[in-house]
């Protein structure tokens, strides 16, 4: 069994450290893992450390956050090379353009009535870039807005199963109304990036992507999709099987685990189809294509 799409703590809203993570992949009997923190290699070289100490396979990898025809679209990129100045210099200008989407999106949910401030958000940030968790944590910090009814589902309602995913998802993704895109980072620019880099770009999990738009994105380079995610149905799983067929891309499986604090319903390793020569057909696309 591998899970190719993991979080660590390098993540904002990731809740576990690398050691944490190999301990319980080593627990679930995980043969792979790959990190794939938001945009960011920084625990990378540490996850290679303890696959030796483990025993467990490790795939260099991150995951992009982009934009493409309004869509807020994930790009992962396996095997980037981690050490590379040019890519520490591109997530660099990421992180400043990232900050100033944050701000951009404090401002707009002020707008919309909720009261919290960027104090507030630096609580639950740890001084990371605030990602949805961070924005949910910090308005439910604030009494002004405890008896807001358009907080009610993420508190005990029918989205209290993943607070902090539903709230991303209802505000601040793309074509959301405290949506702020970074047009800077394009999913196609991004993934001429990856292969610059020596990476693989996938598309992770692709659920509202649109076939039309991933055509348009295998046209400037995507080479795999992840077909087997938790926020994928049965059915979905076997139409994007398919569509990697008709394509000739790569297939990943990922839980996009991120801890039990953050998504409650995420298990590292809870997905379907997670089997090790999904790996195999990753390693062998890599050494024919590089």
């Amino acid at each position: 069994m591998i899970d190719l799409h993991v979080h660590t703590n390098a993540s904002s809203d990731g809740q576990h450290s690398p050691r944490e993570i190999f301990e319980m992949a080593r627990d679930k009997g995980l043969q792979a893992i790959a990190f794939a923190d938001h945009n960011s290699v920084d625990n990378v070289a540490e996850g290679f450390r303890l696959s030796d100490e483990f025993g467990i396979e490790f795939l260099s990898c991150l995951e992009l956050n982009t934009y493409h025809n309004e869509l807020d679209l994930h790009i992962l990129g396996f095997y980037i090379d981690h050490y590379s100045q040019a890519l520490k210099g591109w997530l660099g200008s990421i992180q400043l353009q990232k900050q100033e989407q944050a701000n951009k999106r404090l401002e707009m949910l002020n707008r919309l009535g909720f009261a919290f401030t960027w104090e507030d958000l630096r609580k639950f940030s740890h001084n990371r870039i605030p990602t949805g968790m961070s924005f949910l944590q910090a308005i439910l910090s604030r009494k002004e807005n405890r008896d807001d009814p358009r907080l009610r589902p993420y508190i005990d309602g029918s989205k209290s199963h993943s607070p902090y995913v539903n709230f991303y998802r209802d505000y601040l993704r793309g074509g959301k109304p405290a949506s702020v895109a970074i047009e800077d980072v394009s999913t196609t620019a991004a993934i001429h990036k990856i292969k610059e880099l020596g990476g693989i770009p996938i598309l992770a999990h692709p659920s509202d992507t649109g076939e039309g738009n991933i055509r348009h994105l295998i046209e400037n380079g995507l080479e795999g999709l992840e077909v087997y995610s938790p926020y994928h149905s049965l059915p979905e799983q076997e139409t994007f099987r398919a569509m990697a067929e008709k394509y000739g891309l790569l297939v990943t499986a990922g839980s996009d685990f991120h801890g039990k604090a953050v998504k409650p319903d995420v298990e590292l390793g809870g997905v379907a189809g997670n089997r090790y020569d999904l790996l195999l057909k990753l390693k062998e696309w890599r050494k024919e294509k590089r």
